[in-house]
């Protein structure tokens, strides 16, 4: 008798799952790295720290330039914009309020509500002469 042999499929590449156990051994190996670290620049006098340090502050000095450039760019667009729409606005708001006092003057007046008085212009007075003192 001959013997049968049976095939066997080829297995597929196993999938990239991560176990917990993974996970764990992981986070280990990043403590224990982690601890090297801090104990070889604590042994060193933390040298690169003040460099790093360094290059952080100049990058935040440079950004903040840049930034302050655009800040007082965008200022000056939005008041050269404004100014024009502001004396517009200005100057339809006291044609407005002297058209509305002009119309509605008479009426006011028929009601018995009293129109402000006017203010009275200020007269400047002569300045007085300073005494001046005897010596003793």
């Amino acid at each position: 008798m001959a013997r049968k042999t049976v095939k066997r499929t080829a297995r597929t590449a196993s999938r990239n799952e991560f176990q917990p156990h993974d996970l764990l051994l992981a986070g280990i190996g990043a403590v224990s790295l982690g601890r090297k670290q801090v104990a070889h620049l604590y042994a060193n006098g933390f040298e690169g720290v003040a460099e790093l340090r360094s290059r952080a502050e100049d990058a935040v000095q440079a950004a903040a330039k840049t930034f302050s450039g655009q800040v007082v760019a965008l200022r000056k667009q939005a008041k050269a914009k404004a100014a024009p729409v502001q004396k517009k606005v200005i100057a339809l708001a006291t044609e407005a309020r002297a058209q509305a006092e002009a119309r509605l003057g008479p009426v006011l007046v028929r009601f018995g509500v009293k129109k402000a008085p006017a203010k009275r212009a200020s007269s400047k007075k002569k300045a007085v002469a300073k005494r001046t003192r005897r010596a003793a």
